[in-house]
């Protein structure tokens, strides 16, 4: 899309804003509404936790669960209206989200305003910001992993939410003893009272979006569970350019975006006996997209794909289990794609239909894998993790492996020290390999993750604090390359080569007050980190894409007496880099131009900060649970810089900023 449409793309999702934060749902830690069920031990030794309860009453996320990861400590600031988890400046295409182990591929709605699925449903957010272990592979930066709660088997229970901008309901009603079925939708209605206000004369298609999930779970006997999951989501949004766009006069006309996501997984676990546990997970899912700008750019994408999980765990001895399984990724895209050339000024440029690159076909992909891990402990004193992955990526026809090892070492009951250093291997994604946009013949990518740090219980239960050092380097990455070569007997821009260094050096603390014990929430987290990369050796080192030195997030609530709660959130972030433009070759006649930026340089955009406020009043209505709230984001209307917009003959420039003021009510009703 040109920034133009971007913007007012932007600007409409405004409007899509999900329910504010909820009170919490009952969860298998509350009895007797729920079962209770033993949790394995994460082998995680860096990850990172929430809840669903701290989750739904985060101010600043409007109780959605994904947006509240984006306040962990590694995880950098998106620009407004990108969905996108920058973990440890990795690009967010490194990293990967998964659905109870499973690659979800759609977790946003309209450009990062609302996820696609519902704050209740999720029982916990695992996030793995690096150094993750050898059960995760195809990814260089981190993982984020969903996992969903079990459906009570009580009773029926049913929630709803409701403010101006959507709707939703959730209910779980038991089968019989041993099973249980939940299912959540909700929808959007901006495009009806944008109808009924006769504001909807620039769209073509009004702004909306829906979702639903359903969750079915089983105990065929006493050693098995079964699990199957189906969710999808829809997002569109269309409208009309009248006037030219003001970095490309060429976008004029029809724009407009239409996303989709349907998938489904089943999940079998049976034990064994003491200490042995076998699971086996299928997931098939499809995702299109649609996107246009004007009369002549396209991004039309359609990607069917099928994933297998299976695993088993052994205790070997008192002291050592083992991990091993193995996990394949098998699918094909289709895409029709007309657009212009990714530019190595880092600016697009004004092009005509002429200038447009251009591709149509399909391409299959078969990714197969296997993993092997022992853990070493000595009763939670010490714990070591060793593990190895081999990775064969069919599109290249290479085979990696990489090896893995972590620890924690508790030098006191309340001090812990842990380390970790490991090899990760993926493929580059997008423009980059996309024949006539970038290099389909590129290799993968080898990272190195390396992690060191302590983690310390201030106050057991209340309060911990965790602080760590972090570094990645990454061999052989896609980097820009003016050469031409031959491929398929024609003569061919390269594009990208696999030429590139990167690397990637920081620290993070987390001062964490865990809810429970206190009437007290909350966190307090800081990142410094500095993510630069090179196109060659000997080459100069400059500032990655998602290069952003400071992260800092400061959330703090109270619960009060009479139901009420109060909350805050601080943000505040480094803006992200860009090109520095020095002048411009213009082609009036033809409305087509050449930037020119300085490359001894890089620009970086302001810092953005951001104050948000909650406030909620619990109580009761006969059988129901009840809970008004009301949220302000960005309560000092600070007009936070996203990006740059220049005018089409690089004279003039503005900055596009993201969310304004925006106070917002929700109401809540559980049964």
């Amino acid at each position: 899309m040109g920034l133009r449409a971007l913007r007012i793309a932007s600007v409409v999702s405004l409007v899509g804003v999900p329910a504010l934060a909820q009170e919490r749902t009952p969860t298998n830690d509350d009895p007797p509404e729920a079962t209770v069920r033993a949790r394995a031990r994460a082998r995680e030794v860096h990850r990172r936790e929430l809840s669903a309860a701290e989750m739904q009453r985060m101010p600043g996320t409007r109780g959605d669960a994904l947006l509240a990861v984006q306040n962990l400590p590694g995880v950098g600031r998106p620009a407004f209206g990108l969905g996108a988890f920058i973990l440890r400046a990795s690009d967010p295409e490194d990293s990967l989200v998964t659905l109870e182990s499973q690659p979800f591929g759609l977790p946003f709605h309209f450009y990062g305003l609302a996820t696609t699925l519902a704050t209740d449903l999720i029982e916990r957010i695992e996030v793995l910001p690096g150094n993750f272990s050898a059960r995760w592979g195809r990814a260089a930066g981190g993982v984020v992993n969903v996992t969903l709660r079990s459906p009570a088997r009580d009773r029926v229970h049913v929630t709803a939410d409701v403010d101006l901008v959507d709707a939703g309901a959730y209910a779980s009603v038991p089968i019989g003893r041993r099973s249980a079925l939940a299912v959540g939708v909700r929808r959007s209605y901006v495009d009806a009272w944008l109808g009924l206000a006769n504001l909807g004369g620039s769209f073509s298609r009004l702004p909306r979006y829906w979702d639903y999930q359903a969750v079915y779970d089983a105990d065929p006997t006493a050693a098995d569970n079964v699990r199957v999951i189906v969710s999808g989501s829809d997002d569109a949004l269309g409208f009309s350019l009248d006037a030219p766009d003001a970095n490309d006069p060429n976008l004029r006309g029809s724009s407009g975006s239409a996303v989709s996501f349907h998938g489904a997984q089943a999940r079998w676990r049976h034990r064994w006996g003491a200490g042995t546990q076998h699971s086996l997970s299928l997931a098939a899912s499809t995702q299109d997209a649609d996107v246009t700008a004007g009369s002549t750019i396209r991004y039309l994408t359609s990607t069917r794909q099928l994933s297998l999980r299976d695993e088993l765990e052994l205790r070997l001895g008192r002291h050592a289990r083992l991990f091993a399984g193995i996990d394949a990724v098998l699918g094909e895209t289709d895409a029709t794609l007309a657009a212009p050339p990714l530019s190595p000024s880092g600016i697009t440029d004004p092009t005509g239909a002429t200038g447009l690159a251009r591709y149509q076909g399909t391409r299959g992909f078969f990714n197969p894998a296997a993993h092997a891990e022992v853990e070493l402990d000595d009763d939670r004193r010490w714990r070591a993790l060793l593990g190895v992955r081999v990775d064969h990526f069919s599109r290249s026809d290479r085979v990696t492996v990489d090896p893995r090892v972590s620890g924690l070492f508790r030098a006191h009951p309340r001090l812990g020290l842990r380390g970790a250093i490991g090899s990760y291997s993926t493929l580059p994604r997008g423009y980059a390999v996309i024949p006539g946009f970038g290099n389909p013949d590129l290799g993968p990518e080898r990272w190195w993750h390396g992690t060191a740090g302590l983690q310390i219980d201030v106050i057991p239960g209340a309060l911990e604090l965790t602080a760590d050092v972090f570094a990645k380097w990454g061999d052989a990455t896609a980097a820009p390359s003016s050469r031409t070569i031959v491929r398929d007997g024609q003569m061919v821009p390269e594009r990208f080569a696999s030429t590139g260094s990167a690397r990637v050096l920081g620290a993070e603390w987390w001062l964490r007050l865990r809810p429970g014990r206190l009437p007290l929430y909350g966190w307090l987290s800081y990142t410094y980190q500095r993510a630069e990369r090179r196109d060659a050796a000997g080459l100069a080192w400059h500032p990655s894409t998602w290069d952003q030195p400071h992260l800092l997030s400061f959330i703090l609530g109270v619960a009060l007496p009479r139901g009420w709660e109060v909350g805050a959130r601080v943000r505040w972030s480094s803006g992200l880099p860009e090109p520095v433009v020095t002048g411009a070759l213009v082609d009036s006649d033809h409305d087509v131009a050449l930037t020119w930026v300085d490359p001894q340089r890089t620009g970086r955009l302001p810092d953005t900060w951001q104050l948000d406020l909650r406030a909620a009043k619990r109580f009761r209505w006969g059988p129901l649970r009840m809970q008004f709230i009301a949220e302000v984001l960005n309560t000092t209307n600070q007009a936070n810089a996203e990006s740059r917009l220049y005018a089409w003959d690089r004279r003039r420039s503005a900055y596009i900023t993201g969310l304004p003021i925006l106070p917002s009510v929700g109401l809540r009703a559980e049964y």
